[in-house]
């Protein structure tokens, strides 16, 4: 199903407190340049009964580069945005989203309607933390800290219990020990690892570090130098399996690391020929991992045996091999399915946080696609 922003893209995530229904946040960076064309964060539910998006925009007052709707409210967000003016540098703003309108008693389908966004506080680039890129919700739900990154350093924020003023607690730099030509990188992206909210993992450049958020800002978990040949421009932590995480770069690869055994990649994945722009696992089948690249491609790769699948079995009625508990056969490594949908760069992709067999991609032309799992890659995982 494809749904068309009236602007141009960089993000989408899902809405991650909502249980019930598969909703998604896309934000708009377009450069009004005159037009009186104002920018938008929009709220899309997929029915997938009807095949049906149904939407809630609420405008916005300047290009967002990225969103981070809270863990545990659904109608907490933030976003990073530059204003249109020249000089400007980005902020993260922390919204409350106005009551949503739907169309049916359930409060399922949404509107088509505009909200509005009501600004309750807002974090200013500065010396220490330099052009803000992203922010990020502690993972068990705690409101009063997110770290935000910066082209120079990761910043730990605590915020009040009114949700109205944040304050810089620490901030964390490339770590010393790094090569000299890391240090002139700046910082592209980065996570907050799931099983331990003591260690955030950071990319500057083509190395990766992970950043102990108990010691001095110097102090690193573990350090991968050279990760990819390029630029690294996204992180993701398998949910499932500890010290496992997925990177992809500026080389078109997507690689898998055990951050206590950092000398090689345990996969190396080369089915993209530019940039790869985002990579997401799966928060319930880690076997299943996205990716998306300027080559205006979305991949959904099978990477069970680096994943948490007992044996990496699935049933088979074809299968000679008897398991205890029916006839199973061996899985592999595979690419399943790539969407060729998009004429643009695709540069972010995300799972639904409601159902496990849907995700969501968009494109820099403003074009965002809703997918389904294949029927029988579904099957393989739950039967």
């Amino acid at each position: 199903m494809s749904f068309t922003l009236p602007h141009q893209s960089r993000c989408i995530v899902a809405q991650l407190a909502e249980p019930d229904r598969p909703r998604f946040f896309a934000g708009t960076s377009s450069v009004f340049n005159g037009s009186g064309a104002e920018n938008e964060l929009r709220l899309l539910d997929f029915d997938e009964d009807t095949n049906e998006v149904s939407s809630q925009s609420f405008a916005h007052p300047s290009q967002i580069r990225s969103i981070a709707p809270a863990i545990d409210k659904a109608d907490f967000v933030f976003t990073v945005s530059t204003e249109a003016k020249i000089g400007a540098t980005p902020s993260a703003s922390l919204f409350l989203l106005s009551a949503l309108s739907t169309i049916d008693d359930k409060g399922e389908k949404l509107a088509n309607a505009a909200g509005s966004l009501s600004l309750l506080l807002r974090i200013e680039s500065s010396n220490s933390l330099k052009n803000i890129s992203n922010v990020f919700w502690d993972p068990t739900g705690d409101k009063s800290r997110v770290i935000a990154t910066g082209t120079n350093a990761v910043g730990v924020f605590a915020i009040d219990r009114a949700l109205s003023k944040a304050t810089l607690q620490s901030t964390y730099s490339i770590p010393s020990t790094a090569s000299s030509d890391v240090l002139t990188e700046s910082i592209d992206c980065g996570k907050w690892n799931p099983h331990n909210t003591d260690e955030f993992a950071f990319a500057a450049g083509h190395s990766l570090f992970g950043l102990d958020l108990r010691a001095p800002p110097t102090t690193s978990t573990f350090s991968i130098p050279y990760a990819h040949d390029q630029c690294i421009r996204d992180i993701d932590y398998n949910p499932n399996k500890p010290y496992y995480l997925a990177t992809g770069g500026n080389d078109g690869r997507v690689r898998i690391w055990d951050s206590r055994n950092v000398t090689k990649p345990l996969k190396d994945l080369n089915n993209h020929t530019h940039w790869v722009w985002s990579v997401a696992y799966n928060k319930f089948h880690d076997q299943l991992l996205l990716s998306s690249s300027s080559d205006c491609l979305v991949n959904l790769h099978n990477v069970v045996s680096v994943s948490s699948t007992p044996f990496g079995l699935i049933r088979s009625m074809d299968s000679d091999e008897e398991g205890l508990d029916g006839i199973y056969s061996k899985t592999t490594d595979e690419l399943i399915a790539t969407y060729r949908e998009f004429e643009d760069s695709v540069y972010s992709v995300a799972w639904s946080s409601a159902d496990p067999w849907i995700f969501a991609s968009v494109s820099f032309d403003g074009r965002v696609n809703i997918n389904i799992v294949p029927k029988e890659v579904k099957y393989s995982i739950i039967l």
